[in-house]
């Protein structure tokens, strides 16, 4: 549902049944055994607003909820291990995102997401043991509660570029929400991380263009 006031204000709401069947890599492991993955079965619900602050800024706010009756997701990929493992799970939090149209060509945008919930609402249950493998409260892994991006942009005639910074927030890397990293590696809080890369575009003609991108530019393991 999207209603629009006459400030040039847009109010937004949406609610739908999210499914998602399992992937044939998920149920068939590389040595031909067969795993049992239920369906992913979500609601999800979404309410903001979005619109102009004057003739160079737009923004857009939205509250997400997503209430999973079942969520197939993966612990420590550290390693080379990937156990699945699934039950019920909420994640719910705030997104604000702003782009501003600069004199001579320059623009910025930035967007900001805080993640306030992403609760394992049931223990969750390795796939292919059964084996509990976290405790009904905990946060899931790779859920980063604030991840921001902020990036500054150039355009002139048929190239545009783009220099992006985003910044991670600390998360867990396995169910049981392990805080001390451990010897292999594959288990542990991952500190918080700030990211920098770049972008720039070229655009010969209506059907040629070319895009050059290098991610990680600082080399940040």
């Amino acid at each position: 549902v999207v209603w629009e006031t006459d400030r040039g204000v847009a109010v937004f709401a949406s609610i739908h049944e999210g499914f998602a069947p399992p992937r044939v890599e998920d149920l068939i492991a590389g040595n031909g055994t067969v795993t049992e993955v239920d369906v992913e079965e979500s609601v999800n619900i979404e309410a903001g607003l979005r619109g102009q602050l004057g003739p160079e800024l737009s923004f857009q706010f939205a509250w997400f909820r997503n209430d999973f009756s079942n969520l197939v997701a993966v612990g420590s990929i550290a390693g080379g291990a990937t156990p699945l493992s699934q039950g019920q799970a909420l994640f719910e939090g705030l997104e604000l995102s702003s782009n501003l149209e600069l004199p001579s060509g320059f623009f910025a945008s930035a967007a900001l997401t805080w993640l306030a919930d992403a609760d394992q609402t049931t223990a969750f249950r390795n796939v292919a043991s059964n084996a509990l493998v976290g405790v009904a409260g905990n946060r899931q892994p790779y859920a980063p509660e604030y991840t921001a991006t902020v990036s500054l942009g150039y355009t002139k005639g048929s190239m545009t570029a783009q220099l992006e910074a985003q910044h991670l927030s600390s998360q867990f890397s396995d169910f049981a929400n392990t805080v001390a990293v451990s010897a292999d590696g594959q288990r542990g809080v991952i500190p918080s991380q700030t990211l920098l890369g770049f972008t720039a575009n070229y655009s010969f003609d209506d059907r040629w263009s070319t895009f050059v991108a290098v991610k990680n530019l600082t080399d940040r393991v």
